[in-house]
């Protein structure tokens, strides 16, 4: 393969995926049957290490001409009372709500309604794939996990960041179709803006290293996160025995092609069906650089958070390694052993997991009633421990305090 050259400044993060093909991403590509990147994908996907969110970004300076907190309580009244009971809102809060109460004419609610009910059977199968592959995963990359490392007290935040995903992600599934008054339009508009806000702080952060990783939290991050949400968690799924057919995975991509298109991610990168999907997983992990010290902190600091709280000591301990091994059999050993997980026969226990939920599968699949009573049964069990993992408190949607040390 060969190298190309771009016309736009290119930050060092940056892997060309025309140079070198790792063993495991070629396993990836021919595995799903996808054809080599063409240019002008990998071209579009790296331009985008530099672009933010112009919108939000622009909310969020507007915000900072406010007395302190004034532009967060602006921010909750349009989200729950919308911006027209709101004659005072700054013309770049009007602008971006202009956009959100817009519903795309493309979105269909009969594929959000199909990948809300998916994502409710599998159950705590979900919140595994969330903290092995989708949260662990993301911070393989030394240059996307940056935003959250230079947050520091990455160990005393680690439960509190996987409790508040966590129930963001229920909110939306809970959602159903994510209309404009559920909580899971709510939590999407939140997270849009406190992404923003971290990538204006940053940005003006002289620690932060532009020309190394790009805009902080830009476009080819929140595509790769919006892609571990989706087909990266079909792909989890799937590998813990769960039967998640073609239609489910391109209506679960769907789900979050309307989520990430709240979130601000561009709508022209975000992918139509799970095939795109899988392209596009491939090209990020391409173009993606491995991991780092701060790789290995995040991923520890959430090893160490159990998925059920309130699990015997033992069995937290076996969890552990369960989850570890998980993170190793999706991401390969590679990524594991550069996020630093353990790596001991533990992990083939994953294998007995697997093979008990798709016996199961079998069984709802042939019971009639089935289907219902299990899917009942397991999103109940993710709602207690989601309230129980928050102990009460809601979701802040507000970025951390950043660390005052140098790096």
């Amino acid at each position: 393969m060969a190298a190309h050259t771009s016309a736009r400044a290119v930050p060092t993060r940056y892997q060309d995926p025309l140079v070198k093909e790792s063993p495991r991403n070629a396993l990836f590509r021919k595995a799903y049957r996808l054809p080599p990147p063409r240019e002008e994908h990998i071209t579009r996907f790296r331009d985008t290490l530099f672009d933010g969110d112009p919108l939000a970004d622009e909310v969020v300076r507007s915000f900072a001409e406010l007395p302190r907190g004034e532009g967060y309580r602006l921010l909750g009244r349009a989200v729950d009372e919308g911006i027209h009971s709101l004659p005072e809102a700054p013309a770049a809060l009007v602008a971006l709500f202009a956009e959100l109460d817009a519903r795309p004419a493309w979105v269909d609610d009969e594929k959000l309604e199909l990948a809300a009910r998916t994502a409710d059977r599998v159950g705590m199968s979900g919140e595994r794939v969330l903290s092995c592959i989708c949260l662990t995963g993301g911070y393989r990359s030394s240059a996307a996990n940056k935003p959250i490392a230079f947050t520091g007290a990455l160990e005393s935040m680690a439960y509190r960041r996987l409790a508040e995903t966590s129930k963001f992600v229920f909110d939306l599934y809970a959602s159903r179709t994510v209309a404009r008054d559920s909580a899971g339009f709510r939590g999407a508009v939140m997270v849009r803006l406190m992404h923003a806000m971290v990538r204006v702080r940053l940005a003006d952060d002289p620690r932060w290293q532009n020309e190394a990783w790009g805009l902080p939290v830009n476009q080819a991050d929140l595509l790769a996160t919006n892609l571990l949400f989706s087909a990266v968690f079909v792909i989890g799924l799937r590998t813990l025995g769960h039967i998640i057919t073609r239609r489910e995975a391109d209506a679960l991509v769907h789900f979050w092609r309307y989520v990430g298109y709240l979130m601000g991610v561009r709508l022209d990168l975000l992918p139509r069906d799970f095939e795109e999907a899988c392209a596009l997983v491939y090209l990020s992990a391409a173009t993606q650089p491995g991991g780092d010290e701060d790789s290995r902190k995040l991923a520890a600091a959430l090893l160490a958070v159990p998925v059920e709280p309130d699990r015997p000591r033992p069995l937290v301990y076996v969890d552990a390694q369960w989850r570890a091994g998980f993170s190793r059999l999706v991401l390969g050993d590679e990524a594991g052993d550069e996020l630093g997980l353990p790596n001991n026969a533990w992990k083939w226990l994953v294998l007995g997991s697997a093979a008990w939920n798709f016996a199961t599968e079998i069984v709802r699949l042939v019971i009639p009633g089935g289907n219902a009573l299990l899917t009942r049964i397991r999103r109940d069990r993710v709602r207690r421990n989601v309230e129980r993992a928050l102990e009460g408190k809601p979701p802040a949607y507000r970025p951390y305090p950043p660390r005052s040390e140098g790096r």
